[in-house]
C-alpha cells in the first residue's frame, strides 16, 4: 500500500500575530472547522484555521500544560497540573475546573458523553471524570507509565500508550478496570494514540521520532508512516478522518498532518495531491505539492521580469500560499531544497 504523506509546516506566507510555543496536543472542532493547538510552553491554546491559515488565540492562563485535550460538546477540557479546565469552544471562556489531586494529568479522551478518561503520567494511574456532575474517580494504577489515551467503545475499553523502553501498547477495561497488553514493541516513549476509519492505530513515538501505524488487532509490528518529527506529541484526527494532526513539541515547534491513504489507494485526479500547484490558474489560493518532503527548503514566487517577490523558508511537501495583493498575470514558483537546488518550478496563473 502506498501512503501519502502530507507534512505541513504552519509558517506563515504573509504572517500570524501567533506562533506555536511548544505544541503539544491537537484537537480538532469540527463546529467551528479549525484546529485547536495546545501550547504546554505557553499555557495556551491556540485556532489553526485550515481556509485562512490564521493562528490565533483561543484560551490563555493554565499553568501547568495544557498537555492532552478534548472536545466534548460545545467545551474543550484541557489537562492542566492536577486538574481538569473546560473552556466553551464559541467564546474560549472558562466554564469547568475541577482538581483530581493528580500528580501530572496528561493523556485525555471522551466517550462522547458524561465521561472523561484521564492519565496521570507521573502517579501512573488513569482517572474517570463526570463532567456533567463534576466528579471523579480513580479507575486503575498501572505498571507502567501510561501516556496518551483513547476511548475504544466497540470494545469498552481505553487504549493507552505507555512511556519509557520497550514501550507496549496497552487497554484498560471499562467493566473491571484490567490493564491487558494488546502489543509489546519496540517503540520507546509513545505519547499519543489515535484510530482511523479503517480501524488502523497511529502512535507517536519520540525514540524514533515518528508515527507509527498498526493494524486494527495489533497482529505486525508497527510501520513508520512519517519520520523526521521531534519529539511528536498528543494526535487529533478532522472531521474527514482523512488526516491526522501531530504536534512537534521538540526543535520543530510546529503542526504537521499526516494524510491518511483511502483503502483503495484511489485518489482523485483533480485533487491538490496529484497536482503540483492547484488550482491553476486560481484565483486567490494555491497549494503547492511535491513528490517527496522537503526539509528547511523554500518557495519562490518570481514575476515575468525575473523579480523575486516572495520567498519564505517551507518544510513538508505540501504547502498554501495566497494570492495577498498580488496583480492578475503570469508568476513562476519554484522550490528549493536547503542547498538552493530547484527541485520543482511552474508557471502560475493569477486571474
Amino acid at each position: 500500500m502506498k501512503y501519502i504523506i502530507l507534512l505541513v509546516t504552519i509558517f506563515p506566507l504573509f504572517g500570524f500575530s501567533q506562533s506555536f510555543n511548544g505544541p503539544e496536543s491537537v484537537e480538532y472542532d469540527i463546529a467551528h472547522s479549525r484546529w485547536l493547538v495546545g501550547q504546554n510552553g505557553s499555557g495556551e491554546v491556540l485556532a489553526y484555521n485550515p481556509a485562512s491559515s490564521g493562528l490565533t488565540l483561543f484560551c490563555s492562563g493554565m499553568t501547568s500544560g495544557p498537555y492532552g485535550i478534548e472536545i466534548v460538546g460545545n467545551v474543550l477540557y484541557c489537562c492542566d497540573g492536577g486538574a481538569i479546565k473546560g473552556y466553551d469552544l464559541t467564546s474560549g471562556v472558562q466554564v469547568f475546573n475541577l482538581s483530581l489531586g493528580a500528580t501530572f494529568l496528561n493523556g485525555i479522551t471522551s466517550d462522547g458523553g458524561n465521561f472523561l478518561f484521564t492519565t496521570d503520567y507521573t502517579a501512573k494511574k488513569i482517572y474517570r471524570v463526570n463532567v456533567t456532575t463534576s466528579t471523579y474517580n480513580l479507575m486503575v494504577t498501572t505498571a507502567k507509565t501510561p501516556n496518551g489515551i483513547i476511548y475504544d467503545g466497540a470494545n469498552n475499553r481505553c487504549v493507552f500508550v505507555t512511556w519509557g523502553a520497550a514501550a507496549p501498547i496497552q487497554a484498560m477495561s471499562l467493566a473491571d478496570s484490567t490493564i491487558s497488553t494488546l502489543r509489546t514493541t519496540t517503540l520507546s516513549n509513545c505519547d499519543g494514540i489515535m484510530r482511523d476509519t479503517q480501524g488502523n492505530w497511529y502512535v507517536s513515538a519520540w525514540g524514533n521520532n515518528s508515527l507509527n501505524m498498526f493494524d486494527a488487532a495489533f497482529l505486525n509490528n508497527p510501520v513508520v508512516v512519517m519520520s523526521g518529527l521531534t519529539s511528536p506529541a498528543d494526535l487529533g484526527i478532522n472531521a474527514a478522518h482523512d488526516s491526522i494532526g501531530i504536534p512537534n513539541s521538540g526543535s520543530n515547534n510546529n503542526l504537521v498532518f499526516y494524510h491518511i491513504p483511502s483503502p483503495s489507494g484511489i485518489t482523485n485526479s483533480s485533487s491538490p495531491i496529484n497536482t503540483p500547484l492547484f488550482p491553476n490558474p486560481a484565483n486567490d489560493r494555491i497549494t503547492i505539492t511535491l513528490e517527496n518532503p522537503v526539509l528547511s527548503g523554500s518557495i519562490e514566487l518570481i514575476d515575468m521580469t525575473g523579480k523575486v517577490i516572495l520567498s519564505k523558508q517551507i518544510s513538508g511537501n505540501i504547502f498554501f500560499l495566497d494570492r495577498g495583493s498580488l496583480a492578475a498575470g503570469n508568476y513562476v514558483v519554484n522550490v528549493k531544497e536547503n542547498s538552493g537546488t530547484i527541485i520543482q518550478t511552474q508557471k502560475l496563473i493569477f486571474r
